[in-house]
């Protein structure tokens, strides 16, 4: 575990009960950069593989925050050099494989969604198997792309889609409001100690059967796991000449003085 812990420089993790807690640990609000999401998919990937691992908890290092989202100043700077190859692996490898990695994982995956969820911070959770909200106190949710002009991925927006009742995710995606935690509507359980219901309901799973689970679990997000593998070429310069253009570079630098 000291090797890996030391591979993953973005996460901290720990292995107890068979259950491998993954806690996103960049400074200082989790902002979703490429070594973060590189890091979220090898962890999930070796949970998949390791045997004596039969779950995954994912959470924050930090108590007022879950994830800011995908960090701005990566793409901006990708993107004032326009460099094609670079901004079509970003999107259609590294934000795609890293946001669907919690729902690509053989184990059950659980969330303690306890802090501010912003844009890829809150799909990632979405790409759970199962959320504990906190109540300790109120906390953002929110979608922030179309605001600065970078259109939403086809991935994340079919793991909003799927998991939202659709007035909620339009509300989200198209308005980019930002809603208390209270508002948001989703199947979950909700406690002042989230950290204490995801481990309850890992251990619930952990004495199943893994085989059932699996194969329900793949069936669940096969439409999802279909679309990973789909090279677009379209949607790819789609999204580069949206975010290389003037008005989405304008916009992603006023937001950055912010």
């Amino acid at each position: 575990m000291a090797a890996l812990q030391q591979h993953w420089k973005n996460l901290s993790v720990s292995l107890a009960n068979a259950i491998l807690t993954i806690s996103m640990n960049r400074p200082k609000v989790n902002a979703m950069s490429i070594g973060l999401l590189s890091d979220l998919e090898q962890a999930f990937d070796h949970a998949s593989k390791n045997d004596h691992i039969k779950g995954v908890h994912l959470r924050s290092n930090f108590s007022s925050t879950f994830s800011a989202g995908l960090d701005l100043s990566d793409v901006y700077e990708l993107c004032v050099k326009r460099h094609r190859p670079t901004i079509d692996k970003l999107v259609s490898d590294t934000i795609n494989r890293g946001a669907t990695a919690p729902l690509r994982c053989s184990k059950p995956v659980a969330c303690s969604l306890d802090g501010h969820a912003i844009a890829a911070g809150i799909v990632i959770a979405l790409a759970c198997d199962y959320i504990a909200i906190g109540t300790r106190k109120p906390f953002r949710i929110g979608v922030t792309e179309l605001p600065v002009g970078v259109p939403f991925p086809t991935i994340p927006l079919e793991i909003m889609r799927h998991q939202l009742e659709p007035q909620l995710a339009h509300r989200l995606i198209f308005d980019a409001n930002i809603i208390s935690s209270n508002d948001f509507s989703i199947r979950c359980e909700r406690s002042e100690t989230p950290d204490d219901l995801s481990r309850k309901w890992l251990k619930m799973m952990c004495e199943r059967p893994l085989k059932g689970f699996q194969i329900t679990k793949q069936k669940w997000w096969s439409n999802i796991i279909k679309l990973i593998s789909i090279d677009d070429e379209q949607e790819k310069k789609d999204y580069f000449d949206a975010i290389t253009s003037e008005d989405c570079l304008q916009a992603m630098k006023q937001a950055l003085k912010k």
